[in-house]
């Protein structure tokens, strides 16, 4: 299942365009019509909550369908090319929100956040296992990107390992957001983060019981 078709790759590009004349109007929006000293305005905390969650709600989202329709479960609809096109669209609808989420980090002053600090695990005393496991897990999306951009270049098997990696980021983002999250000890924020994880869960146990199914039918089958 390939994350990103070649038709898409252009839209993809003048999304980014928009995306940043968006960042660009609404900053010289912010500083026109609202002044205030940085440590008092909240517009960019605001951002950085919204935008981090609604990431991890798309990330979830891609995560569902890709494991879902990995394991054929929308075959029988015949829904497996819709579902498909829906995964490759959030998959790419992520790194947006990722990036509103580091530039609210950036310029609220609430916390103060210095460009090292949001690209080097470690390099802040602000919660550094829990901030360095959203970095560790941003390097590793943008690395499941460019291999499915670049996927007709790769081997299948080469490119099937690299994808694995996305159970683990899930798992690491999830805690990320626990244990550095400003909502994460809100009922809503935890009940956000426990269904997403559960569903994930359930999806990934039943391909992997599909798959070992469908292994051990093989040697009756010959």
């Amino acid at each position: 299942m390939q994350l990103m078709a070649k038709p898409q790759r252009w839209p993809f590009i003048y999304t980014w365009i928009v995306i940043l004349g968006i960042v660009f109007a609404s900053y010289a929006l912010t500083a026109l019509t609202n002044p205030a000293p940085a440590s008092a305005n909240l517009t960019h905390w605001y951002m950085a909550r919204s935008a981090g969650m609604t990431a991890y709600l798309l990330l979830s989202l891609t995560a569902f369908l890709g494991v879902t329709t990995a394991s054929g479960m929308w075959d029988k609809l015949k829904l497996r090319k819709l579902v498909t096109q829906l995964h490759q669209f959030s998959a790419m609808l992520v790194l947006p929100f990722v990036f509103f989420h580091l530039w609210g980090l950036y310029e609220d002053k609430t916390v103060p956040f210095s460009v090292s600090s949001l690209f080097v695990p470690f390099a802040d005393r602000y919660r550094p296992a829990a901030v360095a496991l959203g970095i560790l897990s941003l390097y590793t999306w943008v690395l499941l990107v460019l291999t499915s951009l670049f996927r007709e270049r790769l081997k299948a098997t080469a490119w099937r390992r690299i994808h694995m990696l996305a159970f683990p980021m899930f798992a690491a983002v999830t805690l990320h957001g626990l244990l550095a999250g400003s909502d994460s000890h809100t009922v809503w924020a935890k009940l956000v983060y426990a269904v997403s994880s559960a569903i994930i869960l359930a999806a990934s146990i039943a391909r992997w019981r599909k798959a070992r199914s469908k292994t051990a039918r093989q040697p009756s089958a010959a």
